[in-house]
């Protein structure tokens, strides 16, 4: 089962590092199709990806941070309204959530951090309740826990089917192949 909607266009645009016109094709892309989880995942994943790699890897010139970080949580709300039982968005969300909680709220309150952190944990597991064979959200799951005996195990009966999940080269593919593989 592929995990990412293959979009026309949009490896030569991140290739060319044009990274907002990536963003904006895949934004109209999920807004003419609100219903649609894949193409949700697809926006919100390459938004979070822009971000995480800000000021490292990705050409940000003229970009602007606070407005893909705004559709970021735009996106992440309208999901977590009406994807929330959907295996996919939840461990993606709440790996990406797990990771970066920083990136899914507007503000510095004391507490937001953790309570994020915690609710990309339990989206993790609850995508592995709904799904309890789904080897991604399994791994990324036991991952966060930290339990790294049946994280092993998981990686290892993973390892023959990225190629399957991933089978494309945008920059959320490639990052996803890493590090289910590393």
């Amino acid at each position: 089962m592929i995990t990412f909607l293959e979009v026309k266009g949009l490896l030569e645009l991140e290739q060319a590092e044009k990274w907002g016109e990536a963003g904006e094709l895949l934004y109209d892309l999920w807004y003419n199709d609100k219903s649609n989880a894949t193409k949700l995942c697809r926006i919100l994943s390459e938004c979070w990806y822009e971000l995480t790699e800000w000021d490292c890897c990705i050409q940000n010139k003229n970009l602007s941070f606070d407005s893909f970080k705004e559709t970021l949580i735009n996106i992440t709300q309208y999901g977590l309204t009406h994807f929330n039982t959907n295996g996919n968005f939840l461990w993606m969300t709440g790996y990406m959530i797990s990771l970066f909680p920083y990136l899914f709220y507007n503000g510095e309150a004391d507490g937001l951090y953790s309570e994020w952190e915690e609710r990309g944990k339990d989206m993790l597991l609850l995508a592995t309740q709904i799904e309890p064979e789904n080897l991604i959200s399994r791994m990324l799951y036991l991952g966060a826990q930290g339990d790294s005996d049946k994280y092993s195990t998981v990686k290892t009966k993973l390892a023959p089917y990225l190629k399957d999940f991933f089978p494309g080269s945008t920059a959320i593919e490639d990052y996803f192949k890493d590090i289910l593989s590393s």
